[in-house]
């Protein structure tokens, strides 16, 4: 790979912090993808829903025949949640292999929670981003960064079964940047940022370049985009299918920049930004500004938020109305001092949150190349005290 790919490459990863966020949770209330230690026993894979895919090979025509079992938001009790949070068995991690100036290959890594070794890794699109898995654990979606679609796997045979054409947004051509050429946000903006499923799995939404678009699953098709939501990074759904918490950030404002400038400014957290959506009118309820957010994740009783800022270091619990900081949990210590906090998964109970952190060197924001292992990490908070009770070495982010 040639150095100006690897940067234009590393840019990418740094402002979506696409394989960061792999620790979060199956069904509603998060971004992501599947379960963490929660205390229940995983159920094997729920069966295929025999979904068989039609048209051109850019899934500019596949379609999608899914039968969902949806469970209307209003009767949705403890025992639910935990079933939706216990399915599937996997966590999914969207991957990218970069290849130089051949461009780059996806992959699905599903990862047995059981086992803890990797099971499947289907190739898969070009440059895979945020995972979302549907509350009844069949079909997984999974976002591109470099194509404007949104995969669909079984879950059960590891395949694609179609994809989800997104209006309205272009392919990136981030890899044909130069080093010291300027450029508006909008050219170094990735095809999609994040996805989620609504409870009923009616829903799937999607944060793109064109704002955030809603897609009718039964349909595989956009019903609805919000430019308003260009600005958008990350969003979680809550568990009762009435709001979205989405991440936002300024960028769209800056004017034009160099990759330096704007890989420094996502490092240093500046310009980030929290929207209420309420899905049910569409309409953006409240906006705060804070520090950039990597990760959301949603209490199961909607009670609160978990934020990771990046400017802060922290994991901030948020409250799902007002969206102001209930508390800030601070995530550095003496051995861990340089990092992005990404990814967060909460425990069926509330009791645990789990932030996944990718190490940042400040002198040199365009490679992680000098990040030892011991640099990623994933901090565990116990909601209760809200303190860092553990942080656990990762060997890769």
């Amino acid at each position: 790979m040639t150095a100006l790919a690897t940067a234009a490459a590393r840019l990418g990863v740094l402002l979506t912090a696409a394989l960061c966020a792999a620790l979060l949770v199956a069904g509603c209330g998060t971004s992501g993808s599947g379960s963490t230690d929660n205390g229940a026993t995983p159920p094997q894979t729920a069966a295929s829903t025999g979904a068989t895919p039609t048209g051109g090979s850019d899934g500019s025509g596949d379609k999608i025949a899914a039968t969902i079992t949806a469970t209307p938001a209003a009767t949705v009790g403890r025992a639910e949640i935990e079933r939706r949070l216990a399915l599937p068995r996997f966590t999914y991690v969207g991957e990218t292999d970069y290849q130089g100036a051949k461009g780059s290959n996806g992959a699905l890594a599903f990862i047995d929670s059981e086992t803890d070794t990797l099971a499947f890794r289907p190739n898969l699109g070009s440059d895979l981003g945020r995972v979302a898995v549907a509350p009844d654990g069949r079909l997984v979606y999974v976002g591109d960064q470099d194509e404007p679609v949104v995969w669909v796997v079984d879950a059960e045979t590891h395949e694609k079964v179609g994809s989800i054409r997104l209006p309205g947004v272009t392919p990136s051509k981030r890899r044909t940047m130069t080093v010291t050429a300027k450029y508006p946000y909008t050219q170094i903006q990735t095809c999609s940022s994040a996805v989620a499923c609504t409870p009923d799995g009616a829903l799937v939404l999607v944060l793109s370049k064109a704002g955030l678009q809603v897609v009718d699953a039964a349909s595989a098709k956009v019903v609805r985009t919000l430019p308003e939501l260009r600005d958008g990074q990350d969003l979680a759904v809550s568990f009762d299918g009435k709001h979205a918490y989405i991440a936002t950030t300024d960028a769209l404002t800056r004017g034009r920049h160099t990759p330096a400038y704007w890989s420094t400014m996502f490092g240093s957290g500046v310009g980030g930004g929290l929207a209420l959506l309420d899905l049910e009118t569409w309409q953006i309820d409240k906006r705060v500004s804070c520090g950039v957010v990597g990760g959301i994740a949603v209490d199961p009783d909607d009670s609160r938020i978990f934020c990771s800022d990046y400017k802060l270091k922290a994991l901030r619990i948020v409250d799902p109305v007002t969206l102001a900081d209930i508390s800030v949990v601070a995530l550095k210590s003496d051995k861990f001092k340089h990092f992005l906090p990404a990814g967060v998964g909460v425990l069926p109970d509330g009791s645990r949150v789990y932030v996944v952190c990718t190490a940042l060197v400040p002198s040199d924001p365009w490679t992680m190349a000098n990040a030892g292992p011991m640099e990623f990490f994933c901090a565990v908070v116990a909601t209760e005290s809200q303190e860092v009770v553990k942080r656990i070495p990762l060997d890769a982010y």
